[in-house]
This record gives structure tokens, sequence and C-alpha cells, in this order.
């Protein structure tokens, strides 16, 4: 959660610079005695102050960024007739503002869609076949760096070993350690339990209270599973609200004294939002002739029996 307000306020304050530049140009104008052109510009530099308020708010996320877009998309328009010889130094403002403020693919589609108004407008610069090759040239090359953070973004994502949003271990990974579990239990001749859990109270948190409070009974409920498992113990996110605690040298009745802990502790912590934390958790023992794959399928089929009603 932090870091996604530190990058609201970075947007915020990218958004705030912008109606900044606005402003001083309709007083630049004001200045040069150009009255006609003042009005439109004080219309677009409200409009992105007003993208720079709402980049704050996690419900209006793509909003802001579309109010800019369209402002500096006007700006243009209503400053290209009066542009002469400065145009070159405006051509290059529309394939970037796509670019910051669009998904690649979007922005690459909508750079070339709107290249034949750019022509028209900024006619003085790009109506000449050397003007157009800049234009593309700079679209292709303004792509390539979002394009790479973007791909190695993915990357990341994939061979990361823990979930984005709670820190705990992914579905992936999760299914790894079962299987690493189940062959060190079986070498050691141990025991392996696991607690598939259910928090109800997270498929509503994020509709009735919001992003934040969702996040916040997420990590309270990562610190409480921490303080009442041991270290050994593996907790990660099969689905969005279940979850299973693998239990390493743990017969039925160690798993059965974890789940009153857990639940007992669990009902014991009250959040503001949503009050004290209910969680729902059945006991999974490895068979003695049971084979990963066979016990993480019953694994799913309890989380499933857990997401169905009155369970």
């Amino acid at each position: 959660m932090p870091e996604r307000f530190s990058l609201s306020r970075l947007h915020a304050m990218a958004y705030a610079c912008g109606a900044l530049v606005l402003a001083s140009l309709a007083a630049w104008h004001y200045l040069m005695g150009h009255y006609p052109r003042i009005l439109p510009i004080t219309i677009l530099a409200i409009m992105v102050a007003a993208a720079a308020l709402m980049a704050k708010h996690a419900y209006a996320r793509r909003l802001p960024a579309y109010l800019v877009l369209i402002s500096g998309y006007l700006a243009i328009a209503v400053e290209a007739p009066y542009l002469e010889a400065s145009g070159a130094l405006w051509m290059g403002v529309p394939p970037i503002l796509a670019t910051l403020l669009l998904p690649p693919g979007a922005a690459l589609l909508l750079n070339v869609l709107l290249a034949p108004m750019w022509f028209f407008l900024i006619n003085s610069v790009l109506s000449t076949p050397a003007g157009g090759l800049q234009y593309f040239t700079l679209v292709i090359i303004s792509i390539l760096p979002l394009g790479w953070y973007m791909q190695q973004s993915r990357l990341l994502k994939t061979t990361d070993q823990l979930d984005t949003q709670s820190g705990m271990l992914s579905h992936d990974a999760l299914s790894e350690r079962l299987i690493a579990e189940v062959a060190r239990a079986r070498v050691l001749n141990q025991s392996l339990s696991a607690l598939v859990i259910h928090l109800p109270q997270l498929d509503m948190a994020n509709e009735q209270f919001g992003q934040a409070a969702q996040d916040t009974l997420l990590t309270t409920f990562c610190q409480v599973v921490q303080r009442n498992s041991r270290r050994g113990d593996a907790l990660g996110r099969h689905r969005h609200s279940v979850f299973w605690l693998l239990l390493a040298d743990a017969g039925e009745a160690g798993a059965l004294i974890v789940r009153e802990r857990l639940t007992n502790a669990l009902r014991e912590t009250p959040l503001p939002e949503t009050g004290a934390i209910e969680a729902q958790a059945r006991i999974c023992h490895l068979a003695d002739d049971e084979c990963a794959e066979r016990f993480e399928q019953r694994l799913i089929k309890r989380g499933f029996n857990l997401l169905e009603p009155d369970t």
C-alpha cells in the first residue's frame, strides 16, 4: 500500500506540473496580448489541475490520465495554427503524451491513427516527407523503453516466488513447495499436514470498504499466521481468498492444535472496518501411499468446498 500511495502522489505531482505549464502559457498569452488564446488554455489548465486532484483516489485510477491526454491534445490543437516555425518543437508532444499515459499497444495505435490529424494541424513541418519520417521514428522510439520495461515486469512476475499483493508464496511457488514437502516427508519418514484456510471477508472487503481495507485485512492475516505457526511452516495463496498452510512433520493432532490456535488468534484480532477476522480452516493429512499430485488435488477440492455456502 505505501508503494501505491507513493505512485499516486507522483502522478499527482506530474499532473500539477502540467497544469502549471498550461497556466504559465496562459499568462504568457496575456502578457503578449493574445487575448483570444487565453480562455482555451486556461480551461485546459483547470482540467489538468482537476486530474491532479483526482490522481490520489483509487476509484479514478485511469480517468486522470485520460483527462490529461485529452487536455494535451486540445492544447496542441489550439496552438497549432500559430506554431509556424516552432512546429518542430511541438511535434513530439503527442506521441510522448500517449506513451506516458497509455499502455504501449494503445499508445502505438492511437499515435498511428492520429498521425493524419497532426499532419493537417502542423502542416508546415509534418507535410514534408522528412517531417513525417521524424514523427513515425519518434513514435517507435518512444514505445521501445516502455515496452522493454513491461517485458521485464512480466518476466519478474512469472519468476517471483511471492504473491505481489500479500507477500506470501504465490500459486505456482506454493505448488512447488508442496511437492518438495511431500518428497521431504517421504525421505525422512515424517508426517505432513496442511490447513486450507478461507477468509470470507476478503471477498467483500474491497467492494464495501475499498482497497486499503482489503490490504489491511490481508496484512493482518499474514502477521497472525506467522505469529501462530512454526518457522518451517509455509503459507501460500492458492486463490483470492483461499490459503494453504503447509505443516511439516505435523500429524492430525498437531494440525488440529494449530488450527484452533490460529482461528482463535484471528477471532481476537479486530479491524476497524471488518471487525474480527473470521476464518474457515480444514485439515488435510498426507496418506501413506499418496503422491504429491493427489494430495494437491485433495487440497484444491477442500478449498472449493470452503467456497461453497454453508460449509
